[in-house]
């Protein structure tokens, strides 16, 4: 599994072309098997420089769906506006490890 960490800020003024976005990219995701597993306003900074008013997670079945929905052109058409209305965007691709104890091993490995 994939999951997708989003961060981001909606421009002042941009929250309808935002909401037009969700709106439209929610049955590209259903074609593509992407689940929403968390989608919301950040409340807290526990530790870190991170201060993203919004945070998404979003799951794809492999790295493959989410290239392929990164390439679809209906996704490609809407596209413009998610980013004409953020700003301090991240978005990173997290593969997981099976368990915590796989971690451990992957990091005592020296990474491999």
């Amino acid at each position: 599994m994939i999951v997708v960490l989003n961060l981001f800020d909606i421009l002042p003024g941009k929250e309808a072309d935002y909401a037009e976005y969700l709106r439209r990219v929610q049955p590209i995701l259903d074609r593509f098997g992407a689940r929403v597993l968390l989608y919301g306003l950040t409340k807290m900074i526990f530790m870190g420089d991170c201060r993203q008013q919004y945070c998404g997670l979003i799951a794809y079945r492999n790295l493959d769906d989410l290239r392929r929905l990164s390439h679809d052109p209906e996704f490609i058409q809407i596209r413009p506006l998610r980013d004409n209305s953020t700003a301090n965007y991240i978005l990173t691709a997290i593969e997981d490890f099976e368990t915590m104890n796989h971690a451990v091993r992957f990091l005592e490995n020296g990474g491999k």
